[in-house]
């Protein structure tokens, strides 16, 4: 899924009713075999992809990912890591931010609904990002 774009967003149809999307490249699988990998050259959200979930999907509070970041590395340096930018500016949009989680294991989720998930970050003063366990219920 290199650069998701909207059309295979709006696949889905509990799209608009969802309040966190989660990114299954299938590349968590890399993670413990392969990491070089898994660390580089990943699929990625794009630029318009993330704007249109920030602008598009107002029950999203969050977006989780697979893989090392949301967006392509090579991609962000270039243009300012725009897709962190879609889903946290605060200024830029009127609508709320979003939460990022990269680096997610989304095996345990797989063919199963997720009923409901929160995190439990590490709290780190004068950071702006922690690692987080997320702890999710789902519906067997």
């Amino acid at each position: 899924m290199k650069n998701s774009s909207i059309e295979m967003l709006q696949e889905y149809e509990e799209l608009h009713e969802a309040d966190i999307l989660i990114f299954n490249t299938s590349y968590w699988k890399h993670r413990d075999t392969d990491f070089e990998k898994y660390a580089n050259n990943f699929p990625a959200v794009s630029p318009k992809a993330a704007e249109f979930i920030r602008k598009n999907l107002p029950n999203c509070k969050a977006v989780a990912i697979d893989t090392m970041s949301i967006e392509n590395l090579e991609e962000a340096k270039r243009n300012g890591y725009f897709v962190h930018h879609a889903f946290l500016d605060h200024e830029k949009y009127e609508e709320p931010t979003m939460l990022i989680y990269e680096d997610i294991n989304p095996a345990p989720l797989i063919g199963k609904k997720l009923l409901s998930a929160f995190t439990a970050p590490l709290r780190i003063k004068n950071h702006d990002a922690s690692m987080v366990n997320i702890i999710v219920e789902v519906e067997e």
